[in-house]
């Protein structure tokens, strides 16, 4: 009962926010960015200094940082698996999902390194060859930026915890507050994304693509449970934030289980981070492998990963992309509690 509960408030707060961005003026609906940010470093600073508190944390660290990296793969692992079987079952309509006309895009957050191999194969210029390269980079150093800047809010509050007595006053409760206006925030989100639902239906079988991320992930970790110290439970619920690690990591710490918690952060920032590199290589596989390349995205296909698979896919794919993200990010309130 605990649990409906606890679940009832996270829902409630997500659409609640999701009600009130319907009847929010389009200007100030933008503004709701910056507030979701500043609660997002909130929770993740709140986080460290929750896991501080743990008694021996020290000698924690190391195992927490391998133990995510295993999850990550096997959850990874079973998704690509999963992903790929349902893309050769499924007799989709056969689209040009990936770009072949290797043509350099203007925009500097969408260089990839199919672009550069394009650039050096044609007759570009010395000087031509070295902007593409540049623009590259680029994108690189923003891709890392975000993970590592959220790792380090996250150790720097369990650095205040450790060596300074600012803290002391903390309660668990706090985190639970800062984690209702996250996720009203990412209600609001959800609709300045203005997607549109109804246009995946020129394809319907796309609309399975939440259940081949869930099924495969959900395989992954059952996997890992049976050769590891994992639990069934424990293994299924650290993986069940797709992607979404700053809420996966604050509600199972919020749940009573830090330690998990910080596992679960960590191991849903890595699935972004090889995301980034995931789904150029396996587009390199054809168009069959927009399946497995958008499940491994989970609930980042709505925004951050967006870029990626549309420029290795083609702008078909933009919608069906959007759909999964938003699909992922709404159940993962819903899935999480159910392990705990």
């Amino acid at each position: 009962m605990e649990t409906v509960l606890y679940l009832s408030k996270l829902i409630g707060a997500l659409v609640l926010g999701i009600l009130i961005g319907k009847k929010t003026p389009k200007k100030i609906l933008k503004k709701s960015d910056i507030l979701l940010s500043i609660s997002l470093y909130l929770l993740l600073f709140f986080m460290g200094i929750n896991t501080g508190a743990i008694e021996n944390i020290l000698s924690e660290l190391n195992s927490i940082g391998f133990k995510a990296l295993i999850v990550t793969i096997f959850s990874l692992g079973g998704t690509i698996l999963i992903a790929t079987i349902a893309s050769f079952i499924i007799n989709f309509k056969k689209k040009n999902f990936v770009n072949q006309d290797g043509t350099i895009k203007k925009n500097i957050g969408v260089i990839t390194s199919r672009d550069i191999n394009a650039a050096y194969k044609s007759k570009l210029s010395e000087e031509a060859k070295i902007q593409v390269k540049r623009h590259w980079f680029v994108r690189s150093i923003y891709v890392i930026k975000e993970p590592l800047l959220l790792v380090s809010t996250v150790i720097l509050g369990l650095l205040f915890k450790l060596y300074t007595p600012i803290f002391d006053w903390y309660t668990p409760d706090f985190i639970t507050f800062l984690l209702y206006f996250l996720l009203f925030f990412s209600g609001l989100g959800i609709i300045n994304s203005e997607i549109k639902i109804k246009e995946i239906f020129d394809s319907p079988i796309l609309l399975l693509l939440p259940l081949w991320t869930i099924l495969g992930t959900y395989f992954g970790a059952i996997i890992l449970a049976l050769i590891s110290e994992f639990t069934i439970s424990e293994s299924m619920g650290v993986a069940s934030g797709f992607g979404w690690y700053s809420l996966s990591g604050i509600m199972i710490t919020d749940l009573g289980y830090p330690i998990l918690g910080s596992i679960s952060f960590l191991s849903n920032i890595f699935r972004e981070s090889f995301s980034f590199f995931l789904i150029p290589l396996l587009s390199k596989f054809g168009r069959r492998f927009y399946y497995p390349s958008v499940c491994i995205g989970g609930a980042t296909t709505m925004d951050v990963t967006l870029p990626i698979i549309t420029s290795h896919f083609g702008p078909s794919v933009m919608i069906p992309s959007m759909y999964h993200g938003v699909f992922m990010t709404l159940v993962v309130p819903f899935l999480i509690p159910l392990f705990f």
